[in-house]
């Protein structure tokens, strides 16, 4: 017997940002939208990289156990930006199967995240918060000295990233799919041009007639989240 295959995209949001970034709503008006063939998810994550990883964790079990519940086939992209990328790559190594969509990924934030010590505050949320030392013990911990399963991963890197070096993740991907474009900037401008590419890389079927979302319409989403 053929079992129906459920598919999944997972956005993991970067350093003090949240499932109401501008990226992460603009993805699930998309999907909705245009009633793409998946189940949207866009888990907020703790400013403790420990945390956030069992958030992750916790959610990708949930998700595989209700799809074997429902006899499917359980099929996850996880779309990860600057530190979401970071925390994608680690899950990639651990969960055989999983795809990861990269936007200006960090790779090394043990080594970025260090000018933010002290007292921060989540841009979304208004959360505040110290960073320690402690947090950066904690990314070290979830560091892969290179990347698991790169035929499972497309990277997309803009050359005009104020945060960071573009460079760096091009090499440390470097067995990956990756693409790089001019221009640009750490927020990654014209993310939703780059949405069928996506699509395609996940095996999602999608309308040969799509509409992207205005961005008034995206906007009216983070009232809800």
């Amino acid at each position: 017997m053929d079992y129906p295959i459920q598919h999944h995209i997972i956005y993991v949001h970067g350093f003090n940002s949240s499932p109401g970034s501008f990226k992460a709503l603009q993805l699930k008006a998309f999907v909705e939208q245009n009633q793409i063939n998946a189940q949207y998810h866009a888990p907020m994550l703790s400013h403790w990289p420990e945390q956030a990883m069992a958030r992750l964790q916790e959610l990708l079990t949930t998700i595989k156990e209700k799809d074997l519940a429902a006899e499917k086939i359980t099929r996850i992209l996880l779309v990860g930006s600057s530190l979401g990328g970071f925390y994608s790559t680690y899950l990639m190594a651990r969960y055989p199967g999983l795809k990861a969509f990269l936007i200006n990924p960090a790779v090394f934030p043990q080594e970025l995240l260090p000018a933010y010590l002290g007292l921060n505050t989540n841009l979304y949320t208004g959360e505040q918060y110290e960073l320690t030392q402690d947090h950066m013990q904690q990314l070290r911990k979830l560091h892969m000295a290179e990347p698991a399963c790169c035929q499972n991963i497309k990277v997309l890197l803009q050359t005009k990233d104020e945060v960071l070096d573009y460079h760096r993740a091009e090499n440390y991907y470097c067995q990956a799919d990756v693409t790089v474009i001019e221009g640009g900037d750490h927020g990654f401008q014209n993310f939703e041009q780059h949405f069928t590419t996506l699509l395609d890389f996940a095996g999602i079927d999608y309308p040969e007639q799509l509409t992207m979302p205005e961005e008034d319409e995206v906007l009216k989403l983070r009232a809800l989240v």
